[in-house]
């Protein structure tokens, strides 16, 4: 029987939180689902906990591939699904057994080419609750989704309708998927539930500041290529504009003021400070930044060619 549903779980180096992973996946209230597990050149026992579980449960596929990173085995997975809906989970994460189950009732309901859920932040023992949602697709969808792919599930007819891939060798693949895929969405469904819960590990590659930062640079110019490329440019140009400003000088520069080495640590605040005022040079009258209010978009309007690196040697200090 096809399986409605196909969760894809990238793996690497991961053996001590997989079995989590795996549990929560194998039990989940949605039986009839298919669980691609795909090794990416992992170096330590992770394989042999996959062989277990692809052993006992046979709604797991099992794949194994030489290390290629995320964005490649994220491209790798979107080709082995076989459901009427996919969705990904990260290997160190694990979510609520009936989350699947909620989420793909949710898409048949209301006919939804994605589904959004509200996930939790998980820093040891202490939860945070990330909402998300609700937004109109297109244009509030650019502007107010949460850039992660997990707390959400796709109708794959749709998405391979696109052509979308993950755009190899670089970190933030997961935005670049996301922004791109936002103005091809026609319906939307929202689950007000917390399924996944996103654990904070301060060695995993989310969370590691260095040179990779870099990559939002090259991700950003692929996300507007995209856009002209369809022809988007001038109907989404404030909504591109509004995302300069906030990785730029939000989420980007925020881990840009963690790199270590002073000098790499300008470099790399600078090439992001360039890219926003070149490529929108008159940000600061961007009707989101003026309308929507907010300590974030305060702070955004102060930042000139004067104070940016003042911002990065205090953000840098304070987030020691």
């Amino acid at each position: 029987m096809k399986p409605i549903l196909s969760v894809i779980v990238p793996v690497y180096n991961v053996e001590k939180y997989l079995p989590r992973c795996l549990d929560s996946l194998v039990n989940q209230t949605l039986k009839n689902m298919e669980i691609i597990v795909i090794n990416d050149g992992t170096k330590d026992n992770s394989q042999q906990i996959i062989d277990n579980y692809a052993a006992r449960y046979p709604q797991i596929r099992p794949f194994k591939k030489s290390n290629g990173g995320i964005a490649e085995t994220r491209n790798f997975g979107l080709a082995q699904v076989q459901g009427e809906y996919f969705g990904f989970l990260d290997s160190d994460d694990f979510t609520e057994l009936d989350m699947f189950e909620k989420m793909v009732a949710a898409a048949e309901k209301e006919n939804a080419d994605v589904v959004v859920s509200n996930f939790n932040w998980v820093y040891g023992e202490q939860k945070r609750l990330e909402k998300e949602g609700p937004y109109a697709p297109g244009k509030e969808m650019m502007i107010h989704l949460f850039a992660t792919l997990w707390n959400k599930i796709y109708r794959t007819d749709f998405v391979r309708e696109t052509g979308l891939q993950f755009p190899s060798g670089y970190r933030y693949e997961d935005a670049c998927f996301l922004y791109c895929l936002a103005p091809h969405v026609r319906k939307l469904a929202f689950v007000d539930e917390a399924f996944v819960s996103y654990i904070q590990l301060g060695n995993s590659i989310t969370h590691t500041n260095n040179h990779e930062v870099k990559d939002m640079i090259h991700v950003f110019e692929i996300i507007t290529d995209y856009f002209k490329a369809q022809g988007w440019d001038q109907e989404y140009h404030d909504e591109l504009e509004y995302l300069h400003i906030k990785f730029f000088l939000g989420n980007s520069f925020l881990r840009s003021t963690k790199i270590a080495d002073r000098q790499d640590r300008k470099t790399t605040i600078q090439m992001g400070w360039e890219r926003l005022n070149q490529s929108f040079p008159q940000w600061k009258k961007n009707p989101y930044l003026t309308s929507l209010g907010g300590m974030k978009n305060r702070y955004f309007k102060t930042v000139s060619n004067w104070n940016i690196m003042l911002y990065s040697e205090l953000f840098h200090r304070f987030k020691k």
